[in-house]
């Protein structure tokens, strides 16, 4: 019988299919980059830490609160520490084309989709969102940590000659998401009913908002109901104050994790660890070969995508039974043999368990995990972890 080591993020081994990312702190004396809104999070009673690069709001009154609420009501996060950057020019597409695994050609004018961005080995570099504002106009909005090397990816991707623009945006705008099953109703006091009534869900508009350009898109990414606005940081903080004078509570990137954690929305480099593929990760949906006309596109790590082989584990979800916690690096095993280790892992206060996710063979249905040298049970499931409404669970 296989004896792994206690787990943890320190404990990787060599052997691993997937090694797992280590939480990322940064070098004594470096400074990270500051929230727009930080002054409004601080009187909103933060709790913050540095990550991705910036020091973020991880709760305000505590994450299982904040995750009830979001399930339940109302809450609003700040999203500003992702990136975003306009694309623009006749041949935009084009541009977008060359980099992107998924076609965009398959987004029609004024709707949205994630999209995936593969090395040249096939492994996945981000999951961005990608907006397709009008003709010739998007919006890439990056995952947490290519804020800056994405943007740069596309800007390589612009050929001598071609009159494409790629602007960033990250420090002329800030990021704010409505999420719950009262973000619509709520949002009539914020910002008027006919704002988000009018943006039906899966698309992005451009709108005048408090006189400036704002961008608004209706989602589901978490779940639950959610509406994203960009907009200019004078108008970011009047959304915020009136946002949580109508009774929209404030939540951290904990609460925001968690969720997309339950709603089976991944996210790189966090959940997608090399060598993970598409493949290997679910997202092969996002992967497009072949153009619409049936045409051969040609896309960063295309022929590492084309001559695949069936991968021989999936990303999976870990439900543990009993009150102990996974947490990224946590070992696991299937019938006394060590296996692997959870890439992310949380609290369920949805679900009342452990969840985890790990790269794991097929057919598996239960396995043990680790948890600080006590083993857990945990049945082997499909993403999402939910499926439906949080407020629907039980009835």
């Amino acid at each position: 019988m296989t004896t792994p080591p206690p787990g943890g993020p320190g404990n990787i081994r060599p052997d691993d299919f997937l090694p797992v990312i280590s939480a990322q702190q940064p070098p004594p004396g470096t400074r990270t980059a500051v929230l727009a809104l930080a002054h409004l999070h601080m009187k909103a009673n933060w709790h913050a830490a540095p990550v991705h690069g910036f020091t973020l709001p991880l709760w305000y009154r505590g994450t299982y609160d904040e995750q009830q609420t979001a399930g339940e009501q109302v809450v609003i996060f700040d999203r500003s520490h992702l990136g975003r950057f306009y694309v623009t020019g006749e041949r935009s597409d084009e541009v977008l084309g060359r980099l992107f695994a998924t076609d965009p050609a398959r987004i029609p004018v004024g709707r949205f989709s994630r999209a995936l961005v593969c090395r040249h080995d096939g492994t996945i570099f981000d999951i961005p969102t990608l907006a397709h504002l009008d003709e010739g106009r998007w919006l890439v909005i990056s995952g947490p940590r290519t804020q800056v090397s994405l943007r740069e990816a596309v800007e390589g991707a612009v050929a001598e000659g071609e009159d494409v623009l790629v602007r960033d945006r990250l420090g002329e705008t800030v990021m704010l998401e409505v999420v719950g099953p009262g973000a619509e109703h709520a949002l009539h006091a914020v910002v008027g009913s006919n704002l988000p009534d009018g943006v039906p869900a899966g698309e992005a508009h451009e709108v005048l908002l408090g006189g400036f350009r704002a961008l608004v898109a209706h989602d589901r990414a978490l779940g639950e109901e959610g509406f994203w606005f960009i907009v200019s940081p004078e108008v970011g903080e009047h959304l915020w104050e009136n946002s949580l004078s109508v009774g929209i509570e404030p939540a951290g990137l904990a609460a925001w994790d968690t969720l997309r954690l339950e709603a089976g929305t991944i996210e790189a480099p966090t959940e997608t660890p090399s060598p993970a593929t598409p493949y290997h990760a679910g997202l092969g949906d996002l992967v497009h070969l072949d153009a619409l006309d049936g045409s051969r596109r040609e896309f960063h790590g295309r022929h590492a995508l084309e001559h695949r082989e069936a991968p021989e584990r999936v990303l999976a979800g870990l439900r543990l039974d009993g009150p102990r916690l996974a947490r990224r690096g946590s070992r696991i095993r299937a019938g006394g043999v060590d296996i692997g280790a959870c890439v992310n892992a949380a609290y369920s206060g949805a679900l009342g368990i452990g969840i985890a996710v790990a790269y794991l063979p097929g057919g598996l249905a239960r396995v043990e995990v680790d948890t600080d040298g006590v083993w857990q049970p945990a049945d082997v499931t499909p993403l999402p972890f939910i499926d439906r409404p949080r407020a629907a669970l039980g009835r």
